[in-house]
C-alpha cells in the first residue's frame, strides 16, 4: 500500500467517524463530499501533495467536538496534537494541513495562506440557493424560537446581505469551481425581493408542515442508515430526505458502490438500535432480503422488508417495526422515501399486537 492510501485509510477509520455525532449539516456525507470535492479541484494544481490536502480536508470540521464558534482553530489544534501523523508528514507538513484545515472558514478579510486552504474552503462551499435559504430558516428555527414568519423573513435578508450578497463576506477561491457560476445565479434571486420573498415563503410553509409531522422519532436519538453497494444509491436519496427535514441520522455504510458484503453494516446498525443509541433503522440492499435476515438475527430487531407503503405502515401499527428494510434494485427513490415518510409517521397501535410483539423473541 501507497504513502496516499495508508492515509486515505487512516483517515477513513480513525477521523471521518468522527462526524458522525455531529449536526446533520456536518456529518460524514459533508466531509466525504469535503475531500473528494478538494481532490477533484486539485487537479487544475499538479504540485499540489494529494495526501497532505486529503488530510486538511477530512480534519476541517473536527473541532466542531470542542466548539461550534471556533471549531476552525480547534480542528488546527487537533491535528497539531495528533501524533499518528508524523508517520506520514514532516512537522512543517502537519503545520501546512493546520493552516489549511483553520483556513477553511477564511473570507473577504482572510485569506487562506497556501493552496491547500484555499482548496479545502472552496471545496467547503456547497452553493446552492434552496439549501441556504432552508438552512438559514431552520437556524432561525433552532436558535430564534419566538421569532414570527415576518421576523424570521428580517432575519433571512439580514443574513443574505450580510454573507451572499455582492460585497458580502463570502469569498470563493478557485477559479476552476462550479461555485462562482451558482453564487452569482443566486445573487441574482437576491435582487427580485417578490421572487425570493416567494421562494423564502415556499421552503418556510414546507418547514413548518414537516416540523408538525406527527412522527416516531425520538428526540435527540438518531436514525441508523445502512446500505450495501446495491442500496448506496436508495440510502443516499434517504440521506437528503433526513437532511432537508432536519432529522438526525448516524449512517453505519456503506460509503459507495464499490462492491461489498451487507453484514458487515448491517450488523453495527442493529446493534446501535438494539442499544438504543438509534431509534429507528432504515436499510437498503439489492433485493432487501440479504440485509433484513442479517438485521433480524439480533434479538431485538423487527425488521420489515417493505416495498411499498402500505406495507411500512403495517409493519408499524401492527408489529411495532423498528427497522424499515427495503429493496433498492426494485423500488424508485420515489417510492422508497414514501415508505420512510409512512414508517416515521406511523405509530404502533398496541392492544392485541402487543401481545404478539412481546412473543416474538425467542426464549430459553
Amino acid at each position: 500500500m501507497n504513502r496516499f492510501d495508508e492515509i486515505a485509510t487512516f483517515l477513513e477509520q480513525e477521523i471521518v467517524p468522527r462526524y458522525d455525532s455531529f449536526d446533520a449539516g456536518h456529518r460524514r456525507d459533508h466531509v466525504h463530499y469535503v475531500m473528494t470535492e478538494s481532490l477533484r479541484l486539485a487537479q487544475h494544481y499538479p504540485t499540489v501533495d494529494l495526501a497532505i490536502l486529503l488530510a486538511a480536508a477530512a480534519y476541517h470540521d473536527l473541532g466542531l467536538e470542542v466548539d461550534r464558534k471556533t471549531h476552525h482553530t480547534e480542528s488546527a489544534r487537533i491535528i497539531l496534537e495528533d501524533k499518528r501523523l508524523a508517520q506520514w508528514f514532516t512537522k512543517s507538513e502537519i503545520e501546512t494541513i493546520a493552516q489549511a484545515a483553520e483556513d477553511h472558514r477564511a473570507s473577504s478579510n482572510h485569506e487562506p495562506r497556501s493552496i491547500y486552504g484555499r482548496l479545502v474552503a472552496e471545496a467547503d462551499r456547497q452553493i446552492d440557493g434552496d439549501t441556504i435559504i432552508r438552512r438559514t430558516i431552520q437556524f432561525t428555527f433552532k436558535h430564534y424560537k419566538t421569532f414570527d414568519r415576518e421576523e424570521n423573513y428580517k432575519r433571512f435578508l439580514e443574513h443574505m446581505t450580510e454573507k451572499y450578497a455582492e460585497g458580502g463576506y463570502l469569498k470563493l477561491w478557485i477559479p476552476e469551481s462550479s461555485n462562482a457560476r451558482r453564487l452569482n445565479e443566486f445573487r441574482k434571486l437576491l435582487k427580485e425581493p417578490v421572487a425570493l420573498r416567494e421562494k423564502f415563503d415556499i421552503i418556510f410553509d414546507t418547514l413548518i408542515k414537516q416540523e408538525k409531522m406527527e412522527s416516531i422519532i425520538k428526540p435527540g436519538i438518531p436514525v441508523a442508515l445502512c446500505s450495501d453497494h446495491a442500496g448506496f444509491a436508495t440510502k443516499q436519496a434517504v440521506i437528503d430526505y433526513l437532511k432537508e427535514n432536519s432529522i438526525e441520522y448516524k449512517d453505519f455504510g456503506t460509503y459507495n458502490e464499490e462492491s461489498c458484503d451487507y453484514p458487515d453494516y448491517a450488523h453495527p446498525c442493529a446493534l446501535a438500535v438494539e442499544s438504543g443509541e438509534c431509534y429507528p433503522g432504515i436499510a437498503v440492499c439489492g433485493s432487501g432480503e440479504g440485509i433484513n435476515i442479517t438485521l433480524n438475527k439480533h434479538q431485538g430487531i423487527r425488521s420489515a422488508l417493505c416495498w411499498q407503503p402500505e406495507l411500512a405502515r403495517l409493519a408499524r401499527q401492527h408489529n411495532d417495526a423498528n427497522v424499515l428494510a427495503m429493496p433498492g434494485r426494485f423500488v424508485t427513490n420515489e417510492e422508497a422515501l414514501e415508505m420512510v415518510k409512512t414508517f416515521l409517521s406511523t405509530k404502533f397501535e398496541g392492544g392485541r399486537h402487543q401481545n404478539r410483539v412481546n412473543k416474538i423473541p425467542v426464549t430459553k
